[in-house]
């Protein structure tokens, strides 16, 4: 590994979000901000796990993006016929001014929100969600931006590659230390693309993903006693919330109730408030905002943690997980309302989601170092989850000795659960 590399990796442990150069001072300044046993035992092992990773690629199956091509052509021409239909005129549907002056002029849709600097009226996606129920063509729309996406940011790209695809991940791109990846971004992929990459001859693919590690973290982080114990219990943390938050006993729990408290669970992570919560469950404002406080009427010490959190980062300037991974949070004393909110998610989150990612890394180093051999093939860290290849013959042998590596790599009072599936294609898994 040449000094470049490492002097990267060095900047951006010190400042993740805006990095500097400084290369004679990097030993020092990792020494005194605590931060050499992250550069040393996780971020330098992890460059030749990523290099192995990048080298090796993932298989994909050429004939199956060529059909999803052939289908996603079919579907884009009947839905541009259905929408100029309804708009009474051909127009670029990718274009945000003509689609605009077509919705909310020709039309006469109602708009959501003022116009933009341009006197055009936004085509965003979110907007065009408030409007679904005002004209058949919003639906049309959603759509056809959802297929064209498919073909155009997934399918064709992939069409021009090879028999195996070869991603670069990015190591110091995130604020959190989450790996990404780019040229092709695998670490998004919707299901239906998901069924074109596929296990060579001989073996499996084999996805091993951390059940519920950020909610995990933050039942341990929080010490919530509610959290510990559904989860020392093996129980459905997401039934549990709804039973706690609608005062009702859980096997009377609705799915529609269970998925309003798992959109809540997740959202806790990442400091959302009632505007986000409204937005993504349905519910109005007054609702999402009597939910919440419901949340953490049940919940209390998660919400002492996160005020904790923010009051420590207020202090300091910065927040840190357990390993002492920083961010710099500077904005946090802003008098800008909106500049100030958004650092307090940020150091909310922080400390969670950096944890999950030193997690995974500590997992894909200590597995690359027991498996040398062709048998297993790390091919993708996604998020919270690690697809391999595995020899057909050795899968059972090898998953339980990676699961159990995985489970055990990191000491934390909440016991860490990973979830195996098994197949020849990703869709499968």
């Amino acid at each position: 590994m040449n000094q470049e590399i490492k002097n990267k990796i060095a900047n951006w442990l010190l400042n993740p979000d805006n990095p500097i150069d400084n290369k004679e001072e990097l030993p020092n300044k990792l020494k005194k901000e605590g931060l050499e046993n992250i550069f040393n035992e996780i971020e330098l092992p992890l460059v030749d796990v990523l290099r192995s990773m990048e080298e090796l690629g993932i298989k994909i199956n050429k004939n199956e993006v060529k059909k999803l091509l052939t289908k996603y052509n079919k579907e884009l021409k009947v839905l541009e016929k259905k929408i100029y239909k309804e708009a009474g005129e051909e127009f670029n549907i990718n274009s945000p001014q003509q689609l605009s002056k077509i919705l909310f002029e020709k039309l006469d849709i109602e708009p959501r929100g003022r116009a933009t600097k341009s006197g055009l009226h936004s085509t965003r996606a979110e907007k065009l969600q408030e409007l679904k129920e005002e004209h058949s063509i919003i639906n049309l729309i959603i759509k056809y931006r959802e297929s064209f996406k498919i073909k155009s940011t997934y399918l064709e790209p992939l069409f021009k590659l090879g028999d195996r695809v070869h991603t670069t991940f990015l190591q110091t791109s995130t604020a959190t230390g989450r790996l990404s990846s780019q040229n092709p971004n695998l670490q998004n992929i919707p299901s239906v693309v998901k069924k074109v990459f596929i296990a060579s001859s001989g073996y499996e693919l084999v996805s091993l993903d951390y059940s519920q590690i950020e909610l995990r973290i933050l039942a341990g982080l929080s010490n919530d006693p509610k959290m510990l114990k559904a989860f020392k219990a093996d129980q459905d943390i997401h039934r549990l919330t709804a039973s706690q938050v609608f005062d009702i006993p859980l096997d009377k729990v609705t799915s529609e109730e269970r998925n309003m408290a798992k959109t809540l669970n997740f959202g806790i992570v990442y400091g959302m408030g009632a505007v986000a919560f409204a937005r993504s469950s349905g519910l109005s404002r007054k609702e999402a905002r009597h939910f919440i406080e419901e949340y953490f009427s049940d919940f209390k010490k998660i919400k002492k943690w996160q005020e904790e959190v923010k009051e420590r980062a207020r202090k300091n300037g910065y927040v840190e997980n357990l390993n002492g991974r920083k961010r710099w949070l500077p904005a946090i004393t802003s008098t800008n309302k909106f500049l100030s909110s958004e650092a307090e998610r940020a150091a909310i989150n922080m400390p969670i989601q950096s944890l999950a990612a030193d997690i995974i890394k500590l997992a894909m180093i200590k597995v690359h170092q027991q498996y040398k051999n062709d048998d297993v093939r790390l091919l993708l860290s996604i998020h919270d989850e690690l697809l391999f290849e595995i020899k057909s013959d050795k899968v059972n042998s090898v998953v339980k000795k990676i699961t159990q590596i995985m489970e055990s790599v990191y000491n934390f009072p909440v016991h860490l659960k990973v979830d195996v599936s098994v197949g020849k294609n990703w869709a499968d898994l």
